[in-house]
């Protein structure tokens, strides 16, 4: 991409403040949020996004903090939630969150929060266009494209960690110093920057912070390579470290738990997932079914009908926009290899050969998977970066004639092929039925019982990434939770731990035993999802009320079932150790 790099001003201002209120207008209208209801009611209210929420509310009770252990005492009882042996991100955005949440609640908080990830990606992305020598018009273009990409609104709710993805256009220019002759100064503004661009890179999402870290490091290399210039490795070693050290610090609580009470296999990710969730370079063409402006026909067809691997399938997609750019470069850095003599590709053709290389089926993250480091298993979410690379490289062409008149007309092709029409009154009223019919069923349960009252939850689920079982999905057990000022529950640690063995053997006995084992645990109740058993549960129900313990409350939509049980006055720990505390 070229460099000619341009001085902010008030137009500029103008500009951003328009394509600000761009962003946002359309994100109210794609997901129908045009009143105070709608804001109150959480976009997504399903999968990924109650989890999400549920660290919101752990945050906004004051347990999440960078750098300590991760623990949630309402969850997990009679002991507490372990959430430290899956990383956990975002801690700083979450507790800041968090406080806001105490003033205007859990969902129209997380709402913002995915509003702010498109705002800031568009702006973020204008600022370095714009910076990078992109007239205008263009880096209004291309903020458009990127602040509304297909992938955020893919993503939603859903996997906010990885839609606050604001921060990549700063790390390309922060890449592109450390590439350049000039390099780095240690004793520069440019280094402060930096400094400040890998810290908020270290706190933010791993997935784009290793591939930061993999550029930093090939710019060392490449600094080291040139001669005349070898102190430029300096810098990008140092951020490096920087953002090695800064991620180490935000985990040194959860680092320090898994040190203390012994690593949790359980808790890694199969290998085969780095084939599952491996980046398919046909996907960032073709649209998934029911997206885009782009109608492949029966080739399209072919592949979504025919995939092996259908995990988070239509991410990728670039759009029309981002998809001609991305072929554009193709040509381009195919051209000047074929020249004699041959020529450099561009620089971001060279840096997409690299993330392709990464993130490919059987490329680089397979092999260290070989050697053990399965942690990063989804890297087709890598596409973000390809895609803001292809934006960057679009706009800094710099193109004269109509240029007004071709950058509105690529915003508006990106407007019509990347957002969806998804958002609707009636969308709105489903889930607020669903949110309401939890809050009641939650705020009656709390009538019945007392403070730091514990419910024992059915059936059993893994925490995180558990199995659905026929209506219910593998994080409905967090939707009391949400609602609950004073109850405790016994969903919701990392799975793995043997402490949590208990709970296996306890739901293996008999009704009538298990009852009574429940009880002398001190649960003072049964939480049923009806939906995760045939005929609706009806002979779970109806074995529990031969043990004498008939059910008392029913959710309004027919979810749950509350079934009170008899706790002991002096209950015990599944492993006879101390008694659990009256309150969390």
């Amino acid at each position: 991409m070229r460099v000619g790099y341009a001085r902010p001003g008030w137009r500029d201002a103008a500009w951003g403040a328009s394509l600000l209120a761009l962003v946002v207008a359309t994100f109210c209208v794609a997901y129908g949020r045009t009143s105070l209801l709608a804001w109150t009611t959480p976009i997504t209210y399903r999968g990924d996004a109650l989890f999400l929420t549920a660290y919101l509310r752990a945050a906004r009770d004051g347990h999440v903090w960078p750098g300590a252990s991760l623990v949630v005492p309402e969850l997990n009882a009679p002991f507490e939630a372990n959430w430290n042996d899956h990383p956990r991100t975002l801690r700083i955005v979450f507790l800041g969150a968090g406080l806001l949440a105490r003033l205007i609640g859990l969902f129209m908080t997380m709402n913002l929060l995915l509003l702010l990830a498109h705002v800031l990606a568009a702006l973020s992305f204008y600022g370095v266009a714009r910076y990078l020598g992109a007239r205008r018009e263009w880096a209004f273009a291309g903020g458009t494209a990127f602040g509304l990409s297909h992938f955020l609104f893919w993503r939603t709710l859903d996997h906010l960690d990885l839609a606050l993805y604001w921060h990549l256009p700063l790390c390309v220019l922060v890449v592109t110093w450390a590439f350049g002759r000039r390099g780095i100064p240690l004793r520069s503004r440019r280094f402060v920057l930096a400094v400040l661009v890998t810290v908020v890179t270290a706190l933010h999402n791993p997935y784009y912070a290793c591939l930061y870290g993999q550029f930093l490091v090939l710019a060392a290399a490449a600094q080291l390579i040139r001669r005349s210039v070898r102190a430029g490795a300096v810098a990008p070693l140092v951020l490096a470290a920087t953002l090695a050290g800064t991620f180490l610090l935000d985990n040194a609580g959860s680092l320090a738990y898994q040190w203390r009470h012994g690593g949790n296999h359980a808790a890694v990710r199969p290998y085969g997932n780095l084939e599952r969730y491996a980046l398919k370079p046909l996907e960032l063409l073709i649209p998934p079914p029911g997206f885009g402006l782009a109608n492949w026909g029966q080739l399209a067809r072919v592949h979504w009908e025919g995939r092996i691997y259908r995990a988070e399938g239509g991410s990728p997609y670039l759009g029309i926009v981002g998809g001609a750019a991305l072929a554009g470069l193709g040509v381009l850095a195919l051209v000047r290899l074929l020249r004699r003599p041959a020529e450099a590709p561009p620089p971001a053709a060279a840096a997409i050969a690299w993330v392709l290389l990464y993130s490919i089926l059987g490329g680089t993250n397979q092999m260290l998977g070989i050697l053990g480091f399965v942690w990063l298993r989804g890297v087709n979410r890598l596409s973000v970066w390809i895609l803001v690379l292809v934006l960057l490289f679009l706009v800094t062409r710099r193109p004269r004639r109509g240029s007004v008149a071709v950058a509105t007309l690529v915003a508006a092709l990106a407007l019509a092929d990347q957002v969806p029409r998804r958002g609707s009154a009636e969308d709105v009223r489903k889930i607020r039925i669903a949110v309401t019919s939890d809050e009641a069923f939650v705020r009656d349960l709390e009538s019945l019982l007392p403070d730091g009252a514990m419910l024992f939850m059915l059936p059993l689920v893994e925490f995180p990434e558990g199995s659905p079982a026929f209506g219910a999905a593998e994080y409905d057990h967090l939707r009391p939770y949400l609602f609950s000022k004073r109850l405790r529950f016994s969903f919701g640690t990392d799975k793995g731990r043997p402490r949590e063995s208990w709970q296996l053997a306890t739901v293996a006995r008999p009704t009538a035993l298990m009852v009574a084992d429940l009880e002398r645990y001190g649960f003072a109740g049964i939480l049923l999802d009806r939906r995760a058993y045939p005929a609706n549960g009806a002979e779970y129900v109806a074995d529990l009320t031969k043990a004498g313990r008939p059910p008392r409350l029913a959710h309004p939509a027919g979810s749950y079932v509350f079934v009170p049980l008899r706790p002991a006055a002096t209950p015990e720990l599944p492993d006879g150790l101390r008694a659990p505390p009256a309150s969390p």
